[in-house]
């Protein structure tokens, strides 16, 4: 343990004596004892001893509170006129005069403008009026807006005061994000309209999602609760280069927040709702040593169900999950960084209210005529291990993951009890899969030269999965047994990946970022299928395999005249893997694979910043080029349901965000995005699609947020937020079925609240759907018209404290 202090701060001060075998901090501790003397760590290893003042001091107006700091301190403060109406912070303690300073005046609406050793000049805050948020989009730190990628970024702040809990709330405030369900077992997320509802296990998703940097394959597993995050952020087009898994459509980054160092960290926080809904979040967070940090995280959360099946009293569409995340951070020396994760969650529920709009209809969508028990169960746990090893000569990175999931969900597929079909039947699903995931990533960093720097790195996964697809048919009337079958589904997925991406600085603020990646990708499949009615369609597989490679690459040319505008214009390509049909009804379909679908992105955009950095608008322009699209086809020539490389298709489109601060106390934010897509060729057979409008890709999304934090004249502060989304109208498939369309809808959420002045305590009461909009996540066609509903309108308070 180095000591650091200047000589006139100790000179003159009597100590404490030591006896007995204690450690170096104990020591210290005891030493310094009541000498009016304080420590603080430097950063790193050292820490140091400076003369402290003690201070009490409540919130006040800012002038007095500077004028009682300065008297206390001997600080030189210029004050400037702004200051007055501001309230301070409260002090209560020993502080360093500056530390003391910067304290009082955090989140204040002032900052330090200078300081030259005898005055502190200070000012309202200008230059750093809006958040901004670091992300690793290019793998390595940059501020979002310095980032000449389309994207949508979140701040753990953000995230908190929009009560964003899962991808579906993402989804409200993200132009060009579309996450919806067709069943718990089956979410469907879609970026810019790319996206597929396949829930074979040979198939492969066009978008990723991507926690702490380990890539997670299937959408089971990828839509889970979202709790003690450091920043979420939505990357738009193809991620081909950088991103674990080779994906067509975008990437969901979530970032949990690290342990820390430099203090003891302990929040709790605590819901109560409408519905029974109940929640608790903990998070303890504390260093060990000088080296070393603990964190732990646990979320808990229950609510009943929105919805019920009238024909067996049992609720649907209620939550019940538990969470947990530990993380260890040390720093074994010569600079590497070491993180430790481990996390384990599990949630269950009574399935969803799949409501007859036809058949056995009651007229209310929140119950559903189904007569069977549904249920839905899953657990992810997960491990990772990354190590940075910083050095003059770069940043080496190895990030070493294990995660494994496993889901089961029961259903009824047909949206009416079999009493109540006059033909047909009643079909009922058991949906299970289990997945095992090793990931490698090994990565170079280079420095930060005056001419660039670049990223290159190896890739390497492998994916072990089953899933059981069992589905009877229960006769029209009389609820005989009609059908009977059981496809175990086994696929083997190995992937391997070298990539590399740099940017040169060229003349006249010109920068030119150029990447690839080269991908190849195997994957092993086997089908056992058996049909207990009608035991000659049973066929046994053995094992398939199939091998495909792609080279992805990205260019993209920046301009950045000024600090706060740059415009860039790039052409990036990316790939979806292909793989095998496991649903499929005859071995023939089964044994050929579908070929990868590709996806060239062209975008052009601006991200700026103005008056004085309170105004943000961020621009762009896109056309996505689809080519070998992957479909799920009715072939009619065999009668058989299949994936297919259907098509050709085209993605036009836009987005603009746009966030304003016009006063310290008031966030404004709006978002528009709009998609046309169209199948510019799909004729599978005698099925043809062309020309109709691409799936899961709403034309025209809109959302305007508003969040406060105005300062009382007493003590503390009035918080509260407001947000609305629309989205248009848009097909669940390519058929352009108007049975199989969504209505366009517009959601608002409410919330008001006092957070103390302090900071340490808040409480909030909310309402989510404040408008209590009915609005749908799907439709089903199947036998008869049914329809699911999306969450009604939900209020509650949540009280969150920290220590």
């Amino acid at each position: 343990m180095q000591l650091l202090y200047k000589p006139g701060d100790i000179s003159g001060i009597s100590t404490k004596g030591i006896k007995g075998l204690v450690s170096q901090e104990q020591a210290l501790t005891s030493l310094l004892g009541n000498s009016g003397l304080l420590v603080k760590r430097d950063g790193g290893n050292a820490i140091v001893i400076f003369r402290g003042t003690v201070l009490d001091l409540p919130a006040q107006d800012m002038t007095e509170a500077l004028a009682a700091l300065s008297a206390k301190t001997g600080l030189h403060i210029a004050v400037p006129a702004e200051a007055k109406g501001l309230r301070s912070n409260p002090l209560k303690g020993a502080f360093e005069a500056r530390d003391a300073l910067r304290q009082l005046i955090l989140d204040s609406g002032l900052e330090l403008a200078s300081d030259d050793g005898t005055t502190i000049f200070l000012r309202r805050q200008a230059e750093i009026s809006l958040s901004t948020v670091t992300v690793t989009a290019q793998k390595r730190p940059q501020l979002a807006q310095a980032v000449p990628i389309s994207m949508t970024t979140f701040s753990a702040k953000a995230l908190e005061v929009n009560r964003i809990q899962s991808l579906q709330d993402v989804a409200r405030l993200t132009p060009g994000l579309l996450v919806s369900a067709f069943s718990q077992n089956n979410p469907t997320i879609a970026i810019r309209g790319i996206s597929n509802t396949f829930s074979q296990i040979g198939v492969s998703k066009p978008v990723a999602v991507v926690l702490d940097d380990v890539f997670i394959p299937r959408n089971s597993a990828a839509n889970f609760e979202l709790f003690d995050l450091d920043s979420l952020t939505v990357l738009k087009g193809p991620q081909g280069t950088l991103f674990g898994r080779n994906v067509t459509g975008g990437a969901i980054v979530l970032t949990t927040r690290p342990p820390s160092l430099d203090e003891r960290v302990l929040e709790t926080q605590l819901t109560l709702g409408n519905l029974n809904a109940r929640q608790f979040n903990g998070l303890i967070s504390t260093p060990l040593n000088d080296s070393t940090a603990f964190k732990l995280s646990a979320s808990v959360r229950g609510r009943d169900g929105y919805g019920v099946d009238r024909l067996t009293g049992k609720q649907q569409d209620d939550i019940n999950s538990r969470n947990s995340r530990a993380q260890l951070f040390f720093k074994p020396g010569s600079g590497i960084e070491t993180m430790l994760s481990a996390d384990y969650s599990e949630d269950w529920n009574g399935g969803r209210t799949l409501s007859s709009d036809t058949l056995g209809n009651d007229g209310d969508v929140r119950t559903s005529e189904l007569g069977v028990i549904q249920g839905f169960k899953r657990t992810i746990a997960g491990t990772s291990a990354k190590i940075n090893w910083k050095s003059d000569a770069g940043e080496v990175t190895s990030v070493t993951a294990y995660r494994k999931s496993q889901s089961g969900e029961d259903y009824s597929g047909v949206g009416a009890n079999y009493s109540f079909l006059s033909t047909g039947s009643q079909s009922l699903v058991r949906d299970a899969d289990q997945i095992g995931t090793f990931s490698q990533e090994l990565r170079y960093a280079s420095p930060k030269w005056a001419y660039g720097d670049f990223v290159t790195g190896l890739y390497y996964m492998s994916e072990n999965g089953y899933r059981q697809l069992d589905t009877r048919g229960l006769a029209a009337k009389t609820g005989i047994l009609a059908s009977a079958t059981l496809a175990n589904q086994h696929v083997d997925t190995t992937s391997y990946a070298v990539f590399a991406d740099g940017v040169v600085h060229l003349a006249s603020a010109f920068d030119l970022t150029a990447g690839i990646r080269y991908t190849q990708d195997e994957k092993t499949a086997s089908l056992i299928r058996s049909d207990f009615i009608r035991p000659v369609n049973n066929f046994s597989s053995g094992d398939v395999k199939a091998k495909w490679s792609e080279i992805t690459p990205r260019l993209v040319l920046s301009w950045q005249p000024e600090r706060n505008l740059m415009a860039y214009a790039s052409v990036t390509r990316g790939f979806t893997a292909g793989g095998f049909n496991g649903d499929a009804s005859s071995f023939s379909v089964f044994k050929t694979p579908f070929n990868p679908e590709k996806v060239t992105n062209y975008e052009a955009g601006l991200k700026t910043q103005w008056l004085q950095n309170r105004l943000r608008v961020n621009a762009s322009l896109y056309k996505l080029e689809y080519k070998d699209k992957q479909e799920l086809v009715n072939n009619s020539l065999t009668g058989i349901l299949t994936i297919v490389n259907a098509s050709k298709a085209t993605v036009k489109g836009g987005e603009v965000e746009i966030t304003y601060k016009p006063v310290n106390w008031l966030d404004l934010s709006t978002s528009y995005s709009r998609i046309d897509g169209t199948y510019d060729s799909f004729v599978v057979g005698t099925v043809n699609n062309s020309g109709n409008p691409i799936a899961s890709a709403p034309r025209n999304q809109f959302s305007a947020a508003a969040n406060v934090i105005i300062p009382l004249e007493s003590t503390g502060y009035l918080v509260g937020s407001a947000n609305y989304s629309w989205r248009d109208g848009y097909n669940t498939g390519a058929a352009n079925d108007p049975n199989l369309q969504i209505p366009g809808y517009g959601l608002s959420n409410l919330s008001f609240g006092y957070e103390s002045a302090d900071r340490g305590w808040r409480i909030i009461a909310w309402v989510k759907n404040a408008n209590n909009t009915t609005y749908l996540l799907t439709r089903s066609t199947q036998v008869v018209r049914a329809e699911y509903v999306g969450e009604p309108r939900t209020f509650g308070l949540t009280l969150t404290a920290k220590f």
